[in-house]
């Protein structure tokens, strides 16, 4: 079943109703969406992209991820929209951006905060769905958490399948900071020690695909 807040669009539960699911309104004190299967519960926070910039701008985005994390072991921020298109017209700085998501990327004590971009509210509700079809087959169950480091930046690298805590620190070391990381090529990244042609391939698209940038 999927509760959906009662302050969220009427067109989002109808579609979710044609899509064949058990929904039910409900008022909703942390997250838009719960996902409920037996005792296992996953919420789901949504946000268009002018509101995520928003949120980001005020500072409301680390306060909602941190009460999904404090409350449910496994949350998704669902951002909803052409990120891009918004990022350029309003000129929000691109550093901000990135930083925001994976700061709530590797906030992951108590709980783990996922975000995620779809293009569109259909998109977003075929996310909801497959959340749920997961849930209802236990497989979120064995969802791998980042490992607890002390350094966020290298957790945030050893989630990169591939690289251990060891390789993540020589990426770390050669260039200083994860944005840095974020927005290097792959011959930047074939000159850390130990990362090949392929593996430099896979960590350019790891930051491609989480952020779409």
């Amino acid at each position: 079943m999927i509760f959906v807040d009662d302050r969220e669009p009427d067109d989002i539960y109808l579609k979710l109703e044609r899509m064949g699911i058990l929904v039910k309104r409900k008022r909703l004190d942390t997250g838009d969406y719960l996902i409920k299967h037996g005792v296992y519960e996953v919420a789901v926070e949504r946000k268009t992209a002018s509101d995520f910039l928003n949120s980001i701008a005020d500072g409301r985005l680390f306060t909602q991820c941190h009460l999904l994390s404090a409350r449910y072991p496994l949350s998704f921020l669902m951002i909803v929209g052409n990120l891009e298109r918004e990022i350029a017209n309003r000129m929000f700085r691109r550093e901000a951006v990135v930083g925001a998501v994976i700061s709530v990327a590797v906030k992951n004590k108590p709980g783990q905060v996922i975000p995620l971009i779809v293009e569109n509210d259909d998109d977003f509700c075929l996310a909801l769905k497959t959340i749920e079809n997961k849930i209802t087959s236990e497989d979120l169950r064995i969802v791998p958490r980042l490992k607890k480091l002390e350094n966020p930046q290298i957790a945030m690298l050893t989630a990169i399948p591939g690289i251990g805590e060891e390789k993540a620190k020589r990426i770390l070391r050669y260039f200083g900071t994860i944005q840095r990381v974020a927005n290097a090529g792959t011959g930047e990244l074939m000159r850390v020690s130990g990362i090949g042609e392929k593996q430099a391939r896979k960590i350019h698209d790891f930051f491609r695909t989480k952020l779409k940038f």
